[in-house]
Formats: structure tokens, C-alpha cells, sequence
């Protein structure tokens, strides 16, 4: 197999896959993105990543994005794919994009799978690459195949990458067949889901206004945190949402400790982490202003950490990232 026609492929893959992550880095499947929608999420489901997209778009940070970073990243490989396939992918067309998994387990054995709601004809498109096979005379080729032929089939990319594009439902991508079509048995009402349910169902579910949000359960016993972040091991779940509000970018970072004493041992930690912050970084403005924005409350057993930061300053330092990562070494 061609080295190019390999990688143009696995570019597909990459190219949602860093969307969903690099902008966190887990959608509403029918007219218009929104918040998590937990009916289409499996029942036991212990991580879920949501990125409302079109809300994202919609504020002076994914106008940015789409300027300095999201367009010169993705053209590129989405001119390759329609050069190499014949399949017109436009990133812009994506609406939401969801992942969720029932482990932690590492990269190479990724059980979980990843939703895009969009538009695209994305079935029209895996079904116009094969006859491009086809009549390349390469039917069957590892690079793309069909495995069923049922009216909706099941496509795999490089004996790795399990597609589904079910009409009108979002298309499903995983790299375990096994997870794709659990994901296609939630979708279609088959097998439980998080709508209703407590506990970490309720705990994944962000407040209005936010386009990211990312939740966790379950994970401090085997996760790899690095010595900074310990406090992190005494909570069960912790969940991250991101918006922007009045101008302002903000975070909300919540853990959900084991008791309300752990509670208030992560909450007087963290307190104190801030206020040595604001000692040390005396001669970093952006820094003071990150600090000055932040605010630390407890409710129970849940401890919350909110930050806010200017749009135009992180617009800013974003932009800069991004030529510094032109520049030549």
C-alpha cells in the first residue's frame, strides 16, 4: 500500500479526532447542534467529551480558531481526501462532535467511539471512494471496505477505523468494532443510555451557554496524575465546562469528592495553590489577571473552580501560538 494513500486516510481519522480534542482535546443529532444529549450516549459510559461546535463558531475565540488555526489545519488534508476519494469533507459542515468510552484505557486499545452530527452525505461519500476502488481495480482494498450490504452498512478504513452512517443519525466512528455497534444499538434505542439517569448521568450534564464540556467518573484510582495535580486523586469525578459569556471566556472546573470532608480538604488545597500563585507570579500580568478572575466554591461533596479570562486576551495569546508555530526553527 502507498505510504500517501495511507496517510491520507488516516488523516480522515485525525482530522475529527483533533477537532473533538485540541478545542477542548463528546449533540443533538437532528436539526441543530446544542448541549449534550445524553440519550445518545451509553448507559455505561465513565468519560464523555462534547464540543458544540456551531456555539463555539459563534464566539470571538472559534472565529479565531477558524482563522489562524482550524482552516490552514484541516484544508489541507480535507483537499487530499477529495483528490485521493473523490469525498468532499468540509469540517465546517460538523455541527457537534461527542466521545464517550467505558475505560481508561490507554490510546492503543481505545474502546470508546466518536459521534459527529453533520450534514455531510458522509455514506454517499465512503460508498463513492469504494467505486473509485473499484474501478481502480482495488475492490476490497485494506484502505476502505464495506463489510456488510445491508442498506446501511458498517465501512472499515485500514482494518482499524469502523465507520457507521446511518441515515439520520450521527455518524459514528471507533476503533473497535465491537463499540461501534453498541453506539449504533444506543442511537437506535436498542441498549440503555444516560437520559434519566443519576449519578454520573446527571454529573456530565453542563450548564447553559457552554460549548465544551468534559466529564469523568471513576478515574483516580488509575489515572497517571502528575505530582501537581494529586489533589486530583481524591475526587471521583471531576468535569470541565468551557463558554463564553459577556466577553469573557470561562471555565468551570468541578470535582466530585467521596465526602463532604474530602470536600473541604481539595477546597482549602486549592485555595492555598492560588494564593501561592499570586505570591510567585507577582511580575506575570495575564497571569494575575487569570488568578483575580478565579473563585473557589463547595457545595456538599462537590467543589467547583471557576475561572474567567478576557476573550481578546486569550484570542491574543492564541493567535501568537499559532505564528510561533509557523516560524521556521
Amino acid at each position: 500500500m502507498r505510504p500517501a494513500f495511507q496517510n491520507t486516510v488516516k488523516h480522515a481519522f485525525i482530522m475529527k479526532t483533533v477537532l473533538a480534542l485540541a478545542l477542548g482535546a463528546a449533540a443533538c443529532w437532528t436539526a441543530a447542534a446544542g448541549p449534550l444529549q445524553k440519550a445518545r450516549v451509553a448507559a455505561d459510559a465513565r468519560w464523555v467529551v462534547h464540543l458544540d461546535v456551531e456555539a463555539l463558531l459563534a464566539t470571538q475565540v472559534g472565529q479565531m480558531l477558524t482563522r489562524e488555526a482550524l482552516g490552514p489545519g484541516l484544508d489541507a488534508p480535507s483537499a487530499a481526501l477529495k483528490k485521493q476519494f473523490g469525498f468532499e469533507f468540509d469540517w465546517r459542515r460538523i455541527r457537534s462532535v461527542t466521545l464517550y468510552g467505558s475505560d481508561f484505557s490507554g490510546a492503543e486499545q481505545l474502546g470508546g467511539v466518536m459521534l459527529l452530527d453533520t450534514d455531510m452525505d458522509v455514506a454517499g461519500g465512503l460508498e463513492a471512494a469504494l467505486a473509485k476502488l473499484a474501478a481502480a481495480g482495488r475492490s476490497g482494498a485494506r484502505e476502505l471496505q464495506r463489510l456488510d450490504d445491508t442498506p446501511a452498512p458498517l465501512y472499515r478504513m485500514l482494518d482499524e477505523v469502523y465507520v457507521a452512517a446511518d441515515p439520520g443519525a450521527p455518524v459514528i466512528v471507533g476503533k473497535a468494532r465491537e463499540a461501534a455497534a453498541k453506539a449504533r444499538k444506543v442511537l437506535a434505542g436498542g441498549a440503555p443510555n444516560l437520559s434519566g439517569a443519576s449519578g454520573f448521568g446527571e454529573f456530565c450534564q453542563s450548564g447553559d451557554g457552554f460549548f465544551f464540556v468534559a466529564a469523568a467518573q471513576g478515574f483516580s484510582e488509575r489515572a497517571p496524575f502528575p505530582p501537581q495535580a494529586q489533589v486530583l486523586r481524591m475526587a471521583d469525578g471531576l468535569r470541565l465546562s468551557l463558554g463564553e459569556f459577556a466577553n469573557e471566556v470561562r471555565a468551570s472546573l468541578t470535582l466530585n469528592t467521596r465526602t463532604a470532608e474530602s470536600a473541604q480538604q481539595v477546597q482549602q488545597i486549592v485555595q492555598g495553590l492560588l494564593a501561592l500563585a499570586m505570591l510567585t507570579q507577582h511580575d506575570q500580568p495575564e497571569v494575575q489577571t487569570l488568578l483575580q478572575g478565579t473563585r473557589v466554591a463547595r457545595s456538599d461533596k462537590l467543589v467547583t473552580l471557576n475561572l474567567a479570562l478576557p476573550s481578546a486576551m486569550l484570542s491574543r495569546k492564541l493567535v501568537e501560538e499559532q505564528l510561533g508555530k509557523r516560524r521556521p526553527d
